[in-house]
């Protein structure tokens, strides 16, 4: 077996392990990117708090101000299923091919704020929705 076809086994292999192991239901996870470059991560969205956004890590609440935020991703949840075209799904996840950005960088804190509002609206928290 050549190399490439080996990076590829172990890919699906890879991707079907974690479909198996990620519940339908799950809740949408988030990243924020900052304008520092760092990263919040692995976050669920809570709400908006003034100017803040308000999210959850693990089992602590954290505050993040929407003037500094340059991005927010949400993380796409890649299925794969074997015969149901190749390895595709396993580069779509491994690459974020999957993930919903919204890239606030170029947007004035006005901008940003109603830009959350959106994203809050369209993904409303777990616990908001009946």
């Amino acid at each position: 077996m050549t190399r490439s076809l080996q990076f590829i086994a172990g890919l699906t292999l890879l991707a079907v392990g974690v479909a198996a192991q990620t519940p339908r239901s799950s809740p949408d996870r988030w990243q924020l990117t900052m304008d520092d470059g760092n990263y919040i991560w692995d976050i669920a969205l809570v709400r908006l708090d003034g100017d803040q956004l308000v999210f959850r890590q693990a089992d602590t609440l954290g505050r993040a101000p929407i003037a500094r935020i340059t991005e927010v991703r949400r993380i796409g949840v890649t299925e794969f299923r074997l015969g149901e075209g190749g390895a595709g799904g396993a580069m779509n996840a491994l690459t974020g091919a999957d993930d919903e950005v919204f890239d606030l960088a170029a947007m004035d804190y006005d901008a940003k704020l109603r830009a959350v509002q959106q994203i809050l609206l369209m993904h409303p928290p777990k616990d908001a929705r009946p």
